[in-house]
């Protein structure tokens, strides 16, 4: 028994944190993967495993017998096995309450679903304190045994949670999603305490056997579906992203984490979407004029997604060899299955954008950096060190071009990066994308690139077969851009990029300015 209690420590230990890891899942598919949400994650459970440590000192004072350790194991089961059914309906209120940005009843219900972790957290708690007055000794043994034995099981609690951070992630979320991970974990737990109590006093045979079933009950019958949003085609947790695909009025859309925002999209009889996907279409002619279509061969997007704006540079340029950098391998899978990824000329690489495009041993007329994990641009690709890696990357005429987000009335964001780019940079151009929250920076080091852009807009509009689609979304750039600002703005580097702060105000602000609009 002395040994199964040390297991028990190990195994409680790494449930600790696989049921961290996998509640940050769960609760980011609706809530995003924003860094308040997982402080608000984290300092919740640290509280929780707090008190479930004061709670097992005095449990220990009281009881010193093993079957109240197992019976401890037991409740942290079975309540974690019930996470997900209660967690339900209160993810699918908080879906409808960031869908219609009513910052209040989102608060309510994120606060809500933290205190369904509280039960198997404290009690998860409770175990090292009391394991650790369980393998004391009788009273005449030696202080240095005690030691010794104490700080064994410290330390299978920590190895066990070791693993217990990496098993959501690379197995149990990818494999069997966030809901039956709960399950699974819970059903460990039962079974240990179940094994546990059945040594203790074999009676407990029968009862422990109906208690496992519930989780595997729950396994077996609870719904498949995380979302059950309106159009739904696709749905997966993978181990980087909760990705959806939706289909609204015909249109196919990608969708990921929160699902705020919408990655990829496609239509079979739609060249343009209006949205920030097009735009990489005016970078090639803003370096010179006049330039063909032709002229262009090689072209690099990081944060494929979808492959919406790879579909587009193929649609114009004939000549065009496209690299895409996607660092989820599911997100392609899904590009394949609904959105008539490309074939020919376009080659995906699953890693992550900068280190790809610093990897990459070709020089390209266009780059694309539009890699967001929900809600946050990826700091490593913000900075004036990744800047300088796609300036090297980029022909002497080339064009680097940037999806940023913003608010209507906050753009420090914006501005942070603009100035940021503008140390590698002399020329940068900014196209507001119309009736969305998204700007597009255009830098080369080249000069005159709006001017550029209006040679090449007359000579391709006197040219019969230019694609309409490369006039529209030369028009769009001509008609929204704005002036570029850097003034007082924060420069970004490796060092320091506090992209997720910028964000974090920003998405408060438009919360708060929607509460007032409602107000009023």
């Amino acid at each position: 028994m002395k040994h199964f209690l040390k297991l028990s420590v190990f195994i409680c230990g790494m449930a600790t944190m696989a049921i961290e890891m996998t509640a940050s899942r769960m609760i980011g598919n609706v809530f995003s993967a924003a860094n308040l949400v997982w402080a608000g994650i984290i300092g919740s459970i640290l509280l929780f495993l707090a008190a479930g440590n004061w709670l097992g000192g005095k449990v220990s004072s009281r009881f010193k017998d093993n079957k109240t350790l197992f019976l401890i194991i037991l409740i942290a089961g079975i309540s974690c096995s019930l996470i997900p059914v209660a967690a339900r309906p209160l993810l699918n209120l908080s879906s409808k309450a960031m869908d219609q940005l009513q910052f209040s009843s989102i608060l309510l219900f994120f606060i809500l679903i933290l205190l369904l972790l509280f039960i198997p957290m404290t009690n998860l708690g409770m175990i090292t304190p009391l394991a650790l007055s369980l393998s004391k000794k009788d009273p005449g043994s030696e202080a240095s045994n005690d030691n010794n034995e104490s700080g064994k099981i410290l330390a299978l609690s920590t190895i066990g949670s070791f693993f217990g951070t990496f098993l959501p992630v690379f197995f149990l979320i990818p494999q069997f999603g966030s809901n039956r991970s709960f399950f699974l974990i819970g059903f460990i737990l039962i079974l240990t305490a179940g094994i546990g109590l059945f040594f203790e006093n074999k009676s407990f045979g029968f009862l422990l056997f109906l208690i496992l079933l519930l989780p595997l009950l729950l396994y077996l019958f609870f719904p498949k579906s995380i979302k059950s949003s309106n159009g739904q085609l696709y749905e997966k947790e993978s181990a980087y992203n909760y990705i959806e695909v939706m289909q609204d009025s015909g249109f196919t859309m990608l969708k990921l984490n929160d699902g705020q925002a919408i990655q990829s999209i496609y239509k079979a009889d739609v060249d343009n979407y209006y949205g920030p996907w097009e735009q990489i279409l005016t970078a090639p002619f803003l370096s010179r004029c006049p330039v063909s279509p032709a002229e262009i061969e090689h072209g690099a997007v990081l944060g494929a997604a979808g492959g919406t704006s790879v579909r587009q540079l193929l649609k114009v340029f004939p000549n065009i060899q496209v690299d895409g950098f996607e660092i989820d391998p599911e997100i392609t899978s899904a590009a394949a299955a609904y959105f008539d990824l490309p074939t020919e000329n376009y080659t995906v690489r699953h890693i992550d954008g900068r280190i790809g495009l610093q990897n990459s041993s070709k020089l390209y007329d266009v780059i694309m950096v539009d890699a967001y994990h929900p809600p946050y641009i990826a700091a490593n690709m913000s900075t004036v060190e990744f800047f300088k890696i796609a300036a090297r990357r980029l022909k002497p005429d080339g064009v680097l071009m940037m999806n940023i987000g913003r608010s209507e009335n906050d753009r420090r964001l914006l501005n942070a990066i603009t100035a940021t780019v503008s140390q590698v940079f002399p020329e940068m151009m900014v196209v507001d994308i119309p009736n969305a929250y998204n700007s597009i920076l255009f830098a080369q080091n080249t000069r005159n690139s709006l001017d550029n852009l209006r040679c090449n807009y007359e000579q391709l509009s006197s040219d019969s077969e230019t694609p309409i689609l490369l006039l529209e979304t030369l028009s769009a750039a001509l008609g929204n851009h704005k002036p570029v600002e850097t003034d007082s703005a924060m420069i970004f580097t490796d060092d320091s990029a506090p992209v997720e702060i910028m964000t974090n105000q920003t998405i408060f602000g438009a919360f708060f300015s929607q509460d007032k609009k409602e107000e009023n």
